[in-house]
């Protein structure tokens, strides 16, 4: 278990106060879709053609958030930051994808505090002091 004796540096804790922006989000739409796939069938269905395929994509959003959970918590223990850079990249690709591509999402405001909050994520991650939080613990 890496552990230091140093303070976490600005730029992580800024890193990871942003990057779990889309938690609360994925949480719901995780449960929405799960529900009205399985026990609540909408009719008709939101973003598929079926309950069948609401069902996956409320389970595809929720190994997403456990992807992003498992990211973070890789970061802030200074295990790594690969998993947290690319849930984080992920997520910012959704979100441009929602915002300039995809005429269907309805309103711009949650992809585009998503994609402000991975982008900022991004950019404090590979910061130099950000990639030296991680080096540090792995040199100690």
């Amino acid at each position: 278990m890496a552990q230091t004796d140093r303070e976490l540096p600005s730029p992580v804790i800024g890193a990871v106060a942003a990057g779990v922006a889309p938690t609360p989000f994925l949480f719901i739409y995780a449960t929405l879709f799960i529900l009205r796939g399985t026990v609540v069938p909408a009719t008709p269905p939101d973003i598929t053609s079926t309950s069948g395929g609401e069902a996956i994509a409320g389970v595809v959003a929720l190994a997403f958030l456990i992807f992003l959970v498992v990211g973070v918590y890789r970061f802030i223990t200074q295990r790594g930051r690969w998993v947290f850079l690319l849930g984080q990249l992920i997520c910012l690709g959704a979100a441009v994808d929602l915002l300039f591509f995809d005429s269907t999402a309805g309103r711009p405001q949650i992809p585009l505090v998503l994609a402000v909050t991975s982008a900022a994520t991004v950019a404090l991650v590979v910061l130099p002091v950000s990639w030296s939080w991680i080096a540090d613990a792995r040199a100690g």
